[in-house]
């Protein structure tokens, strides 16, 4: 009984104090082109823990995409380990594009993320407005930074039937690197609720 008042307790606190977004944002402000799409692989490195996140967009429409990402999140601190399920799905409408002479690409978006772990649960719900530009370099490939602002209210869950509901803002920061014409390189930094996190991956057409 002792053992489990303690675990209880651990729970409570680590998870209500450490939890961030695990997605990460993982495109640039621009919108992928209707009737076309892209799969992505990434690896994450949390501070209290590492994932594997898979993601698909696809274009639909004038200047929207939409994106959907799985993922396995390991995650460890104190006597708490175990690993959590992510589900993610977010919304991408293009407002400013550089190839019709604006300063910079810009979107605004939503998204929505679920994270099952085993002694709780992590909803996610928020808005967000991304930027990025890209920039040309000497073998003629693109480099392009790119950041995020989100804000959102994220619900835990916990076993222990003490729920939590807090309204979190979270920074992205990043740059995309044209390998080919259907393939890119992606590394990100990620703070958010004064976490911070790790992204690397690559993204293909298809």
């Amino acid at each position: 009984m002792k053992a489990l008042i303690k675990i209880s307790l651990i729970v409570s606190v680590t998870f209500s104090t450490a939890f961030a977004q695990f997605s990460g944002q993982l495109s640039t402000a621009e919108t992928v082109i209707k009737g076309t799409s892209l799969g992505s692989g990434f690896v994450s490195v949390y501070e209290d823990g590492f994932g594997v996140i898979g993601q698909y967009r696809i274009g639909f429409g004038g200047y929207s995409d939409i994106g959907g990402k799985i993922g396995l999140i390991d995650y460890e601190k104190g006597i708490i380990d175990q690993t959590g399920f992510l589900v993610s799905l977010d919304y991408k409408y293009q407002i400013m594009e550089v190839r019709i002479q604006d300063p910079i690409d810009m979107s605004l978006g939503g998204l929505v993320d679920f994270t099952h772990f085993e002694y709780s649960n992590l909803l996610s719900f928020g808005g967000y407005l991304a930027g990025s530009h890209p920039v040309e370099m000497n073998n003629g490939k693109n480099l392009t930074p790119y950041g995020r602002l989100i804000l959102r209210l994220d619900r835990e869950d916990p076993d222990n039937g003490d729920s939590d509901t807090d309204f979190n803002i979270g920074l992205n920061f990043g740059a995309a690197l044209e390998l080919s014409s259907t393939t890119t390189a992606y590394a990100e930094f990620q703070l958010d609720n004064i976490q911070v996190a790790f992204f690397m991956g690559v993204s293909f057409g298809l």
